[in-house]
């Protein structure tokens, strides 16, 4: 998980992944209570379902012991909380709250049970508007900059694909609205730069070029300019998007790149390529299908 690792965090790492992904351990008090109360009170076919989940998951994924474990085998700080999407979590607490409430007398009593059920619930998350509401800009829900700085890149280039770098949020946006801008960094290359995943050492290594443009745009380290503009022309990157104002603008500048355009927080650097790469969809037209119409008859 982005930002915690066991090395760190030790054997609290379970409680602090659970922490952020869940937004506090409220529901996993829940989810504890569910199990009991199907063990204790729930029928047969209840037990069967679900008591054999709820046991591996609290000796494996929920026991605070084997991250730790596992990290001196695996790599597991960026894995092991995506196993908390497989969890049936979600299943069981809900089940188990609806059960509370149709075993309650009808009547006042039922309602009561209902309304102190519905209010664990409340209390047991974030409310989704604690920030307010906010209304997306657009049918895309990215924002309304985003869009203009796609049409600016495209208006320029005058290619139908092109390869750019964001920053990070950008980054992780752009292709939600435009799948022909081609990304320079991916998301994973970007996370493990942010997080410190990928040590100075790694970043300098000549073999992948990307690193380089991680070391001077994510981390601000020192990179020779030669060695950066290099690393543009090896990943057909012509395209650099800025944050107003980084600190890296100057040495953009210095390297040969000029804007092309202005948003109002963003600037848009161009790098002209010595050999500038045509992009375009793999064909599969003529490839047999393992599953083709072919094969059925």
């Amino acid at each position: 998980m982005q930002g915690v690792n066991v090395f760190e965090n030790g054997i609290g790492y379970l409680m602090k992944c659970l922490s952020l992904y869940c937004s506090g351990t409220g529901y996993f008090i829940m989810y504890l209570f569910a199990v009991l109360l199907i063990l204790v009170k729930g029928e047969r076919r209840d037990r069967e379902i679900f008591l054999p989940d709820a046991l591996m998951l609290l000796v494996t994924v929920f026991n605070p012991v084997v991250p730790v474990v596992l990290d001196r085998i695996f790599d597991v700080n960026n894995e092991y909380y995506r196993l908390f999407w497989l969890a049936p979590v979600v299943i069981i607490v809900p089940y188990a709250a609806v059960s509370v409430i149709y075993d309650a007398p009808k009547g006042a009593k039922r309602t009561a049970v209902a309304a102190l059920t519905m209010l664990m619930f409340v209390l047991g998350g974030n409310f989704v508007y604690a920030d307010g509401f906010n209304v997306a800009e657009n049918v895309y829900k990215i924002p309304d900059e985003l869009i203009e700085i796609s049409s600016l890149i495209h208006n320029d280039s005058g290619s139908e694909y092109t390869r750019a770098f964001f920053e990070y949020e950008y980054n992780m946006e752009i292709r939600q609205y435009d799948p022909k801008m081609l990304l320079c960094i991916d998301r994973e290359d970007y996370l493990y730069a942010m997080n410190y995943s990928y040590t100075d050492e790694m970043l300098a290594d000549d073999n992948k070029p990307t690193n380089r443009i991680l070391a001077l745009l994510v981390r601000n380290q020192k990179v020779n300019e030669e060695r950066f503009k290099d690393a543009l022309e090896q990943t057909d990157t012509e395209y650099i998007v800025l944050t107003a104002g980084h600190p890296q603008a100057a040495f953009i500048k210095k390297a040969g790149l000029y804007e092309i355009g202005r948003t109002a927080t963003h600037v848009i650097y161009k790098y002209d390529l010595d050999d500038p790469a045509v992009f375009g969809l793999v064909d599969y037209s003529d490839a047999e299908h393992r599953f083709s119409y072919r094969r059925l008859k």
